[in-house]
Order: structure tokens, then sequence, then C-alpha cells
């Protein structure tokens, strides 16, 4: 895909309207914890009172393939199976019917529950588009906490996009070698990054990696759209992720495309274990 330009590459998404429940139960399991009820349904009724995004609608407009097959069947289950792990307990500030309520009418979920109640839908896409049905609305989220908040606002975002980030790696742990071999390594199916991201590998070890990045569509995207979190929901939470993988590993990076630099200069090594106390 090096010959085509990132805006332009494309790549298969699947998607149906389950698939952004868990994220933003997160997001409002989270902040009910962190703010309580009133606060927390303030911030979401007026964050999404007068949601009409054209994009949104241009994205699932056409294109799309239905899928038939036994998953598509059980979505509704599926969406409370996920309302209960999030929201456990009869004590929860909010029933589980509210909670439903409450994440059926979110964007993206409500259009793509509308146009697609019980299919998983298939279409290649450009990974603006994608990023725009992962991110918008929680982007949205984000900029009336800060709005509000200011910057403990920021705080309760940081720790959202990595308690979110955390959980899509599902607790995954490995050797450094590992990390580097697959952050240099470069996919032969289309995907999100790779549609994404432009990357030249400049020096690799075991112990080291240096990359520059020199297209982002994550850069682009929130520029664009949501210039004030763009850092935050995007690149600030690298360093923890990889820790999380392997606590020696260290992210060094002095610009971002993100930040208005020309590219993003990753150097991902690992620092030697700390010394024992004896």
């Amino acid at each position: 895909m090096e010959d085509i330009p990132c805006p332009k590459r494309l790549f298969p998404i699947r998607i149906n309207f389950v698939s952004f429940y868990a994220a933003y139960l997160r997001w409002l399991r989270h902040l009910i914890e962190r703010l309580g009820r009133q606060n927390t349904l303030s911030i979401w009724r007026n964050t999404f009172a007068d949601y009409d995004d054209h994009l949104l609608k241009n994205i699932l407009s056409s294109g799309w393939q239905k899928l038939e097959s036994d998953e598509t069947n059980q979505l509704e289950k599926k969406a409370e199976k996920l309302i209960e792990e999030f929201f456990p307990s009869s004590d929860d500030a909010l029933s589980r019917n509210e909670v439903s309520n409450i994440i059926e009418n979110t964007p993206p979920i409500t259009e793509i529950k509308k146009l697609f109640s019980t299919h998983t839908i298939e279409k290649e896409i450009t990974a603006y588009h994608a990023l725009h049905l992962r991110f918008d609305g929680i982007a949205c989220l984000a900029e009336s906490l800060i709005d509000r908040y200011g910057k403990q606002g920021e705080f309760i975002v940081y720790d959202l996009m990595l308690e979110g980030r955390l959980a899509s790696s599902q607790g995954e742990t490995g050797r450094v070698e590992d990390f580097i071999e697959y952050f240099t390594s470069e996919s032969d199916t289309p995907n999100l990054f790779t549609a994404g991201l432009e990357v030249e590998v400049i020096n690799k070890s075991k112990r080291e990696a240096v990359m520059y990045v020199r297209e982002c569509e994550w850069a682009r995207y929130f520029q664009e759209r949501h210039p004030r979190v763009g850092y935050l929901m995007a690149c600030s939470s690298d360093e923890a992720a990889y820790k999380a993988f392997n606590p020696r590993l260290r992210l060094q990076r002095t610009e971002t495309i993100m930040e208005g630099g020309e590219k993003c200069d990753f150097r991902i090594y690992a620092v030697d274990e700390e010394p024992q106390e004896k």
C-alpha cells in the first residue's frame, strides 16, 4: 500500500451496533464512579443533545454488505451481556434499563442500530472514516469533560483512554524482543494501521527500534475534527501501554505529527532491570 497515500487507502471493516458498546459502557461506568450520577447524566445529555453529524450519515449511507450468520441473531443478547459486565450490581447508580437507553441513544450506535439492527455489516473503508466511527462520540465527551472540569477533565480522559487501551490488549505481556518484532513488522493483511500510517523503520535490534511515522490519519482526523483532544486521546498513553506489556520498555519521542511536527520519531528501547535491594 506504500504507493497509495494514506487518505486513499482502504481496508475491510466489520461492525455491528454492539461493536461500540464496550467503549461507551466503560466511559459511563467510570464517569459515574468518578463524578456521580447527576453530573455524568448531565455531561452525557448535553454532549449529544444536538448531535447531527453529516459525515457519519455519509459513512453509513451506502456500500455496506449485510452478513448472514448465527452471530447476527444474537446481537441483542450480546448487548445485554456487556451491560451486565459493566453494571453487574442491582445497587448501581443506574438500572440496566437506564444504561441501555443511554447507550442506544449515543452515536454511532443509534445510527447503526437504526439502519442495521440485526446484522453485522462489512465494507472497505478509509482509516479516516474508521476513526470517525470509533472516536467521534468519545471525543465529543472528552471535550465536554474538559470544558466543565478543566485539568481534572483531562486526567479523566487520559485515565479512560489508557483503561480502554489496556482492556483491548487483554492483559497480554511478553518479551521485549517480541514487542519490537511486532512493532516493526509489516502486516500482509490490510488493517487500520496499514491504511492509516506511513512508517519508515530506521533502526532495529532485539532491544531497540527507531521508526519514523511520515503520514498519520489519526493526526489528520483529530486536527480537522477534534484538535483539542487529539494528542490526549491518540498519543498520550503510548508509553504506559508499552510498559504494561513489559515493564522494561521505554518510549522516547521528541515530536509528533499530531502536535504539528513533520514526523513522529518513535524510539522504543529496553532498560536493564533495576537492581534488587540487598
